[in-house]
């Protein structure tokens, strides 16, 4: 989008539609503020929130404190796509190839409509007055056109933010861009985080200081991924939409032999060929960016959808946009009147993956794999929510460190080493057996008196044997105490409590906590 050289003719003029804040507009209506998190992060508010200053990326305590009697909820992708599903039939009516990028966003080739109603302007009205019908008037929207998809993103999203339509013109893309910040890359989800602030840390700050180094040298120093976001900012974004299906890419469909009613069994069978398409794509050391989903009822109803992933797809990705758009359908009233007979996943795009270095020890092993289908198993055995693995969700306490979630939706090859830091936990190791119920203990002095803490966050005495389980241990070493405070602006969840590290006589460590002067057992060390 910078530029060198001018825009070749092989860029394509792209034209993105964007909802601003669409996951407030698909939570049912409320009184007062609303504020939508996702991964304790704000990812949507509505006006009045904006208004009072919360920011996207906040955390859950600075939102509140910002607009305390906001209204918080977790963001449901699932009531987003069925949302936003009306709006794609409704363009899909008058431009048939739409390419799904996110629920709230969508994207289209302009080459045919523009031939078809004459012009650039008379498509974005269109598409205006065709999303207007359906969402209302007092929806805000952007529509952007570009040369290429990324900048068509950012012209969207500039949209959305002034509500007047921005249209590019052909070949003034880069000097358009040039000086905006890297971030908007990562905005449109061209450029990971680390990488923009990698970026900025050597001075490289907007799109025209990127697109004026040498590709030879962006490739030596941040390899294919900064190459990419490098031919974007150069304007030789040439990736096609959807409307060109590339040849010799695989392809997998599934025919059931009776009429599946319910949408779990679908979605498991679109795993299997997920898994399947991933690894096909992985010996030959490549990644699906853009694939097609297609399923069919015994009574010929279709429903059909691009879906565009910049980073490309995992499996759980692929099947997670199998149950967005299938959850959405069968919602849909008088859209369905059987039940599915055929599923089909087609991969129209690809590039080279990144591939991932491992170290010299780790990472998978053959007892993963094994690991891996005999969770398969057990899922057909007892359906998809009936088998459920742990999954790292970060927080201070073990019993928050981990979450369980259903088997099928987990990327089974995706592997999380390191937690992100969480200010106030205790060092590593972490416990290695953690209590689902509270098991209530003893610590007592050479006196036989219950040992405290103090508001100062020293201990009251020596701590000299613990009571676990009606036996008791003598103390051998102990380390701490760590006071922690949690969530002090939430009356219902806010929790003070104390930690404390000992060995017993018998060699085994523990990770104890006092709280309402009660001692606990939070986890055993081994």
């Amino acid at each position: 989008m910078a530029a060198s050289g001018g825009v070749t003719s092989s860029v394509p003029r792209v034209l993105t539609l964007w909802c601003p804040e669409w996951p407030v507009q698909a939570v049912a209506p409320i009184d007062g503020p609303l504020i939508v998190f996702d991964q304790h992060r704000v990812v949507a508010a509505c006006t009045t929130a904006r208004g009072a200053g919360v920011r996207t990326g906040d955390r859950k305590r600075v939102a509140l404190r910002t607009c305390p009697n906001a209204t918080v909820v977790p963001r449901d992708y699932v009531a987003e796509v069925q949302s936003f599903e009306r709006v794609v039939s409704a363009v899909a009516d008058i431009i048939p190839l739409v390419e799904l990028l996110e629920p709230g966003s969508l994207c289209l080739d302009m080459r045919g409509p523009t031939r078809y109603f004459g012009g650039e302007q008379s498509v974005v009205d269109h598409v205006r007055s065709v999303v207007a019908t359906q969402l209302g008037e007092e929806i805000p929207i952007g529509i952007g056109v570009a040369d290429g998809r990324a900048a068509s993103a950012i012209a969207a999203r500039r949209s959305g933010v002034t509500g007047h339509q921005v249209i590019v013109e052909p070949g003034r893309t880069a000097a358009a861009f040039t000086t905006m910040s890297l971030r908007w890359f990562h905005a449109i989800g061209e450029m990971s985080i680390d990488l923009v602030e990698l970026f900025e840390r050597l001075g490289i700050n907007t799109v025209g200081d990127l697109a004026a180094l040498d590709q030879r040298d962006v490739l030596g120093r941040f390899g294919l991924p900064g190459v990419r976001a490098y031919r974007v900012a150069t304007g030789a974004d040439e990736r096609p939409l959807s409307s060109i299906t590339p040849s010799q890419l695989p392809e997998r469909e599934r025919r059931f032999d009776e009429p599946l009613l319910t949408v779990t069994p679908v979605v498991f069978t679109a795993r299997e060929l997920a898994s399947e398409l991933v690894h096909e794509l992985s010996i030959e050391g490549l990644v699906c960016t853009r694939m097609t989903v297609t399923a069919e009822t015994e009574h010929s109803e279709r429903s059909e959808r691009h879906w565009y992933r910049s980073e490309g797809f995992t499996a759980a990705a692929i099947v997670d946009r199998v149950r967005w758009q299938l959850d959405s359908w069968v919602n849909e009233p008088s859209s369905v009147s059987a039940g599915v007979i055929v599923i089909r996943i087609s991969i129209t795009s690809v590039r080279p993956d990144d591939g991932v270095q491992h170290g010299f020890w780790g990472g998978a092993s053959e007892a993963d794999g094994r690991a891996s289908r005999a969770v398969a198993r057990l899922v057909t055995l007892c359906g998809p929510e009936g088998v459920r693995v742990p999954l790292p969700i970060g927080g201070r306490l073990p019993e928050d460190r981990y979450g369980w979630f259903p088997a099928t939706v987990v990327d089974g090859d995706h592997h999380v080493d390191v937690l992100a830091p969480w200010p106030g936990s205790v060092v590593r190791p972490a416990p290695v057996i953690v209590p689902t119920d509270e098991v209530c203990i003893e610590v007592v002095n050479d006196r036989g008196e219950s040992v405290g803490v103090s508001g100062r966050g020293e201990m009251t005495s020596d701590p000299v044997r613990v009571v676990i389980g009606g036996r008791s241990h003598r103390v051998v070493a102990w380390a701490g105490p760590w006071p922690l405070i949690e969530r002090w602006w939430d009356e219902r969840r806010r929790r003070r409590l104390a930690r404390l590290q000992v060995v017993l006589e018998d060699g085994s460590a523990h990770l104890l906590a006092v709280e309402h002067q009660r001692w606990h057992l939070m986890g055993t060390h081994g």
